[in-house]
């Protein structure tokens, strides 16, 4: 049960308030997802004396997130309005009933904190570096709120090192102001599953066993372009009758029109299949069955779908910059993201070489055991206690 919490504070007592907006969505993509599985790793840990969490939302709580151990109560902040929710609401809250700490696990915070000390986190400044990847208003927008985010909050998250290191050089941040909690991937979803599981959800989408595999928003910034003109130079090859596919999993984002031109004009068309928006365990399925998991970004903060390739046991073909290489370590083959070419090859490359694919597997079901949402969860109830 949803409860509201009494905000009326001693000096034995300390309240943790957390923005639960993002985490409380039906359909959860990068931000989304961290903040929902950081709440719920960060519920397993034992509260100290005196602490208590509370849960902002525009609208009541849903799903896994009613689920609250001792110590921990929601607070519904309605708001009439489409925007406005954090920057007045979330602000008149933190007002009236003043939190020891407000964290926010996006880059956006309140207007006004009135010196309640906020922590936020810092996905990646992508827009700060190849500003064309969104649209002038998004660019604006995002750039704002992370300027005032950096100026304002007491601490700064930032989900990789690198991240961390490009708000050093970009926005002059200094070092003992962020504090870096690598993410991980939901490895109770994204694993090895059983053909019993899989074979429904092939069958859903008719597909066979051989395919590559996108997974993100369909938009300029995840450089969807380069792996669809990768596949034509593939499938030349490939003689007729060939099976492969290239299926695309995601919503349409900034710069779509010009991936579905690329698809309308090419030879294969009707083996490029978009299937939408899927959810955890469809993908997971998915990405059980690929041949690869390709990810070609431009620009990533962190690339939690690297992990959950590598925990589903499927190779890795990944863009070849810094953050990739942070998270993946030597389980995947690297390639720049501006070649088709280099793509089309070492996707030849892996089906002709199934000791490679064995070795990349191998490496990659090691490599990601070194991520956890509960180490996540540890690092950053630190960050709140210091």
């Amino acid at each position: 049960m949803q409860t509201e919490v009494n905000f009326l504070q001693s000096t034995r007592t300390t309240i943790f308030a957390i923005d639960a907006s993002s985490a409380n969505k039906m359909k959860r993509t990068g931000v989304e997802n961290y903040a929902f599985h950081l709440i719920e790793a960060m519920k397993k840990e034992p509260l100290k004396d005196g602490e208590r969490i509370v849960l902002f939302s525009p609208t009541p709580l849903q799903g896994k997130l009613t689920q609250m151990p001792s110590g921990w109560e929601s607070r519904v902040l309605r708001w009439k309005f489409k925007r406005g929710w954090m920057q007045f609401r979330v602000s008149w809250e933190l007002l009236r009933r003043r939190p020891n700490i407000f964290f926010v696990p996006a880059q956006g915070i309140p207007s006004f904190s009135f010196r309640v000390p906020i922590i936020t986190t810092i996905h990646d400044v992508a827009f700060s570096r190849i500003g064309n990847l969104y649209s002038t208003s998004v660019r604006k927008r995002v750039a704002s709120a992370t300027s005032r985010a950096i100026k304002k909050a007491k601490h700064l998250i930032s989900v990789s090192q690198f991240t961390k290191e490009e708000l050093k050089t970009v926005y002059n941040v200094s070092e003992t102001k962020i504090t870096v909690t690598l993410l991980s991937a939901a490895t109770e979803i994204y694993k090895r599953l059983d053909s019993k599981v899989i074979e429904p959800v092939l069958q859903k989408y008719r597909l066979g066993h051989n395919f590559f595999l996108f997974v993100g928003r369909l938009e300029k910034k995840k450089n969807v372009s380069t792996i669809i003109r990768a596949f034509e130079l593939f499938k030349q090859n490939r003689g007729m009758g060939d099976p492969f596919e290239l299926v695309l999993v995601g919503e349409k984002g900034f710069g779509y029109e010009e991936i579905r031109t690329y698809i309308e004009r090419s030879i294969n068309r009707t083996l490029i299949r978009e299937v939408g928006y899927l959810p955890d365990e469809e993908v997971a399925a998915l990405m059980n069955v690929a041949t690869a998991f390709l990810f070609p970004s431009w620009y990533e903060g962190f690339g939690i779908p690297n992990l959950e390739a590598m925990a589903c046991g499927t190779v890795l073909l990944t863009s070849d910059i810094p953050v990739h290489h942070e998270v993946a370590g030597d389980s995947a083959i690297y390639i720049s993201p501006q070649d088709p070419e280099l793509w089309a090859k070492q996707m030849t490359r892996l089906v002709a070489d199934p000791l490679l694919r064995e070795r990349l597997i191998e490496k990659g079901s090691n490599r990601v055991e070194e991520f956890s949402w509960e180490k996540t969860a540890k690092q950053t109830w630190e960050v709140f206690r210091q």
